[in-house]
């Protein structure tokens, strides 16, 4: 769930909101004239904010320009530290470990997030992915991939783009997360976005208002199904030494087994209060 670092009223509301990570914004969500505002509302937040069970997340601005080497030094003087670092409009390996060796210099540990938003990123998903052990997932920016592209924000527009970003990520072992729907006030597209999104492979996706957090989470988390069905392979898996097994019917191998403890994984992360 993205809020506005300049707005600290809006971060408090997102901190109490059923979100897996809230992300305090300073690039886009922030317009040049509060940049500064918003780097010294950050340490406060940080410090002051009750998330509870959230991961916290600060997107910075791109290191090409003055307001992300600001953001740098400013969250490197932060006692608190975010959990998680956004960089925007990554494009390239080199430009990870460029962050990665920036970060090390202002002696921040935060994991981070990667949005790819360009052509030129896609292109350089797979390399982009695998290019740090920092990275916790990979992202979809489509506004500006789209801007770019000139094409629209429809499932089928972008289809493909999210294709590159889910082999991206299988090919890294991260999770992808799915960009943001921007239609708020229609429940019934984004839940049909959501949907294919799961079935794509995205792990979850990005939220702009608060009113998105029931139907995403709904989507994302195991029904009680897949929950059953998780159990049943896993504990079948546990109790043999065989290579294969079948559980009701169906052949079940190792990589059956992986995406049943990943299932559990899920739930029991929101069990321990991630959402609550």
């Amino acid at each position: 769930m993205f809020a506005p670092a300049d707005r600290p009223d809006i971060v408090a509301k997102a901190a109490g909101l059923p979100a897996d990570v809230v992300i305090m914004e300073l690039e886009d969500g922030v317009s040049v004239q509060n940049k500064e505002a918003a780097r010294k509302n950050l340490k406060i937040q940080l410090a002051e904010t009750d998330f509870g069970q959230r991961e916290t997340a600060v997107r910075i601005n791109r290191i090409t320009n003055r307001h992300g080497l600001a953001d740098l030094s400013a969250i490197a003087e932060i006692p608190v530290k975010p959990d998680l670092l956004v960089l925007p409009k990554v494009e390239s390996a080199d430009e990870v470990q460029l962050y990665e060796e920036l970060l090390n210099d202002c002696d921040i540990s935060s994991t981070i997030l990667i949005l790819i938003e360009s052509s030129k990123g896609l292109l350089n998903a797979n390399r982009i992915a695998a290019a740090s052990d920092r990275i916790a997932g990979i992202m979809l920016g489509s506004v500006d991939l789209s801007a770019e592209l000139g094409c629209d924000l429809s499932w089928e527009a972008l289809a493909a783009h999210r294709s590159t970003l889910i082999r991206a990520g299988g090919y890294a072992g991260v999770p992808v997360i799915d960009a943001p729907n921007i239609k708020i006030k229609d429940p019934q597209f984004l839940e049909d976005e959501c949907i294919r999104a799961k079935k794509f492979g995205f792990s979850g996706k990005l939220c702009i208002h608060p009113s998105q957090l029931e139907m995403v989470n709904k989507v994302f988390s195991p029904t009680e199904d897949e929950l059953v069905k998780a159990r049943k392979i896993v504990e079948a898996a546990e109790s043999t030494t065989s290579g294969a097994i079948i559980v009701d019917g169906r052949m079940v191998d190792a990589p059956v087994v992986k995406s049943a403890r990943r299932v559990l994984a899920i739930a029991e992360q929101i069990n321990m209060g991630v959402r609550s």
